[in-house]
């Protein structure tokens, strides 16, 4: 067994060292070579595609050796101490097994200032071993092209990240191989999960993921009500104090209305006062006017009377001429 390990390593660090990386650059390449390296050696073997269509892909080799699934991948120089179905059992739990990366070999990234990202030539120019004579325009870097760097570099890295975590995993690129895209057996593509060679009756499912999901489901909706408990006492505070500026309101207008009242039984007594005084008056101005009448009426009696008097005691006009006439004529 250490024997086919040690052949499987070597052929695997060699595409690794003589398969460059160049900018856009895939992984299923590298792990197609591989694949068809073993396949000549009499190894059986098969390209695993897993990931997220959307934001990320990867691809690993699958060579069967001593009985056991051994996963291999020559892009990055790494391989895993367990078997796949192994690999595949831990991730479901949660518990992501550690690759044994090679750190003795160097690869050669080919870059195109035209069409790299600045971030990815930032990069390059930091953490390169050294940068190389460039051919036409390309920029050539010898570097240790690994896990850490490809996570540093890749495009897409950032939205896979969220789609794990959005699905209840770690943001650890390795749970990715629980998602599969496509498997090459050497001669036909298999894309349907349920045809798949070496997954057909697999639970790739997550226990751990799915419970992460619920909890993270959970965690958002009691924040929601907590959201919604906390507007409810806002809004009650606000009616509250609403109520508390009527009834401020309502004192105060009823205190206004107490004295308006007061002031209306005061107006109310004062019109009766008017009103009883006025009726006084009247009461006085008729009996004046009675007395009024009873003094004209006793002064026109004593005018009649007197008027009487005068006329009797006053001498008849003409009394002697009158009775010289009577004389002549006798």
């Amino acid at each position: 067994m250490k024997d086919a390990s040690r052949r499987l390593n070597r052929f695997r660090r060699k595409i690794y060292r003589e398969t460059p990386i160049a900018t856009g650059s895939q992984s299923g390449s590298t792990a197609l070579a591989l694949s068809r390296s073993f396949t000549k050696k009499g190894f059986r073997a098969w390209c695993y595609e897993f990931g997220f269509s959307d934001s990320l892909t990867h691809t690993v080799t699958i060579v069967e050796a001593d009985g056991l699934l051994r996963i291999h991948d020559a892009f990055l120089n790494l391989s895993y101490p367990a078997g796949l179905y192994e690999v595949l059992d831990a991730l479901r739990g949660g518990i992501p097994i550690a690759p044994k990366t090679e750190l003795r070999d160097r690869k050669i990234y080919v870059m195109d200032p035209a069409f790299e990202a600045e971030t990815t030539v930032r990069w390059l120019e930091a953490n390169a071993d050294r940068e190389l004579a460039p051919i036409d325009s390309l920029r050539r870097f010898e570097i240790l092209w690994n896990l850490e760097a490809f996570s540093a570099v890749a495009p897409g890295i950032e939205a896979a990240y969220r789609e794990l975590e959005e699905r209840g995993y770690a943001p650890d690129l390795r749970f990715l191989m629980l998602h599969p895209v496509e498997i090459f057996d050497g001669e036909k593509s298999h894309r349907d999960p349920g045809t798949m060679p070496l997954l057909v009756g697999r639970d790739l499912h997550s226990p751990v993921a799915t419970l992460r999901v619920e909890a993270t489901r959970m965690s958002r909706e009691l924040d929601a009500e907590r959201n919604r408990v906390t507007e409810k006492n806002a809004a009650i505070s606000r009616l509250e104090g609403e109520c508390d500026a009527t009834k401020s309101s309502w004192a105060a207008a009823s205190g206004e209305a107490k004295r308006l009242g007061d002031q209306i039984v005061q107006l109310r007594a004062a019109v009766d006062d008017e009103a009883a005084r006025a009726i006084a008056a009247d009461a006085e101005i008729a009996a004046l006017r009675a007395e009024l009448r009873d003094a004209q009426a006793q002064w026109n009696a004593e005018r009649v009377h007197w008027s009487a008097r005068w006329r009797l005691s006053e001498p008849p006009r003409d009394c002697g001429s009158s009775r010289k006439l009577m004389l002549f004529r006798g």
